[in-house]
């Protein structure tokens, strides 16, 4: 999973001052954003949300273009539904119409640019997350008191997002393979191959979940109540700079979105 994330690029990811973060911090930058982006629902503060998940993408060694390449598959995706989110659900003035339908329009359109914003701050924080193994993420999510059961999923949760990348390039190569060429097809033609990418999309994660829960099982998963860990982790002083900072500026920007927007 993070040679899939870290950099974006073959081999390790790139090391700066804060890749050694202790990963409870950016389990709390992660919640920030996360939560500003489902909380808020205006463009303007969205668009604030994801500039400061670019940046922290930066700070932690992520490089966001190559990021954006590597899901380019599944950013397609997620412009599909924002205009198929457009379309049925109208508001503002007409932009698009057909006889007495109005097909596209502001208001559609303003939700389909919040709901990309909202699903890039989403994949902006996993790669935040992806900067630090699954075991101490684990770890992290433990130290903070909760059941290692949901931190495991939690963590299987993050390793089935580049899962969804991959199987959405592999069923693009397939349809290339059959002799598709991609870019001389009309926007409605590609609406339509990208429509029928999500079954098997969907069908191949499932087949992979499947695998998993057999292979944790036979390794006798929750065999005992509690575990023990040779791992412990310990916050340094840019741990407590960063943590304190970025609850800060939450905070005030939530007093600002509530009470004075």
């Amino acid at each position: 999973m993070r040679s899939a994330f870290c950099g974006w690029r073959e081999g390790r990811s790139v090391m700066t001052a804060f890749s050694d973060l202790d990963p409870r911090s950016k389990l709390l930058l992660v919640a920030c954003l996360s939560s500003g982006a489902v909380i808020m629902s205006h463009w303007a503060f969205l668009s604030g949300l994801l500039a400061a998940s670019i940046l922290l993408l930066l700070l932690f060694g992520v490089n966001p273009w190559d990021m954006l390449k590597k899901t380019r598959v599944l950013f397609n995706m997620v412009i599909f539904i924002a205009l198929m989110q457009s379309i049925f659900v109208p508001g503002g003035q007409a932009l698009l119409t057909v006889g007495s339908i109005n097909l596209l329009t502001t208001g559609g359109l303003m939700m389909a640019a919040e709901f990309i914003l909202r699903m890039s701050i989403i994949a902006a924080s996993a790669g935040i997350l992806a900067t630090s193994n699954s075991r101490e993420i684990i770890q992290g999510m433990v130290q903070c008191k909760l059941p290692y059961e949901i931190a495991f999923m939690v963590s299987m949760g993050i390793r089935f997002l580049p899962v969804f990348a991959g199987e959405a390039r592999e069923a693009m190569t397939a349809i290339q393979l059959r002799g598709v060429n991609l870019r001389e097809l009309s926007w409605r033609q590609k609406l339509e191959v990208t429509a029928s990418l999500f079954q098997p999309v969907v069908a191949g994660a499932l087949i992979k979940a499947r695998a998993i829960s057999m292979s944790i099982e036979m390794r006798a998963f929750r065999a005992y109540s509690t575990r023990s860990s040779y791992l412990v982790l310990t916050l340094g002083v840019k741990d407590y700079v960063l943590i304190s900072g970025g609850l800060l500026l939450m905070a005030l920007t939530l007093a600002y979105y509530f009470y004075l927007y």
